[in-house]
């Protein structure tokens, strides 16, 4: 499954609201690796990466009775506890179910893992929409558009790791609940801290309110100012609210899946020297 999934034209208002449910639902996943590991590090054990065999986004291994992950499968819609083997020890379809029913079920088999029914909790560390899903509205996914948005994860993962092999500073590819976005981040000067490190930020939004679609980006930290960015062939500039380089997906549907993938792949290795060129 390590090869490039064509983007088709989809109805972006249904993609959209596909995005919000996952979402959601993706915050059970990220809760098994949040609350229950020994981490104290930020919220990086809330983290997923994206498993292109399986076609999910997989939490953080835990160590209870055996060692398991959660993960959300693009496919159906499901959620896995899945051990060190691949092998799964517990899993749910989520359609018609709502979020609360889905939690019982998930301290339900917690316990058998070996934790108690607090260890397990949908406290966030940051602020998510209010989506319907997460009170007393149940899950109602149209799997064609959610295997659409895993495209996405799938072939970002697919080209960011192409660019990994090039740029040494690039991290491993993660997937963030709080924004729901992949990306890998490049430290170019690190100074202890993310707020007055210089970086450069590479990966693909699912859709928000700025977006009505998918996008992807390259954006350096500090911002720069605007008169430093060169033009690009592939993309733009955005500006407003936050700077960086932008491609959306409407740019990349109708070209053959060779094209998608090396216009992709070309808008990352442009933005990338000009938004090098500006940290100083």
């Amino acid at each position: 499954m390590n090869t490039w999934q064509a983007f088709e034209a989809i109805e972006y208002e249904q993609l959209a609201e596909t995005r919000k449910q996952a979402h959601q639902a993706i915050q059970n996943v990220a809760a098994v690796g949040r609350c229950l590991s020994d981490s104290s590090d930020g919220d990086d054990f809330a983290t997923l990466e994206w498993i292109p065999e399986l076609q999910r986004l997989a939490g953080q291994w835990i160590q209870g009775k055996v060692i398991f992950r959660s993960s959300l499968d693009f496919s159906d819609f499901s959620v896995h506890l899945v051990n060190r083997a691949l092998k799964s020890v517990a899993s749910t379809e989520l359609n018609d179910q709502k979020q609360g029913k889905i939690m019982v079920w998930l301290e339900d088999q917690l316990s058998v893992l070996g934790f108690k029914s607090p260890d397990i909790n949908l406290n966030l560390p940051y602020e998510i929409p209010e989506y319907p899903q997460a009170k007393k509205k149940a899950f109602n996914i149209e799997l064609e558009y959610l295997k659409e948005l895993g495209k996405y994860y799938h072939n970002t993962t697919l080209v960011l790791n192409q660019l990994r092999s090039e740029i040494s500073q690039l991290s491993a590819i993660r997937t963030w609940p709080h924004h729901f976005d992949i990306a890998s981040l490049a430290v170019i000067k690190d100074t202890g801290t993310p707020e007055t490190s210089a970086s450069i930020n590479v990966g693909m939004s699912p859709g928000d309110d700025e977006f009505g679609e998918p996008y992807f980006y390259l954006n350096p930290w500090p911002y720069p100012d605007e008169e430093e960015l060169l033009d690009l062939e592939v993309g733009v500039w955005h500006v407003e609210n936050w700077i960086g380089a932008v491609l959306r997906s409407s740019e990349l549907i109708g070209k053959s899946p060779d094209e998608q993938q090396a216009t992709l792949l070309k808008f990352y290795k442009d933005a990338w020297p000009i938004a090098l060129s500006t940290i100083k």
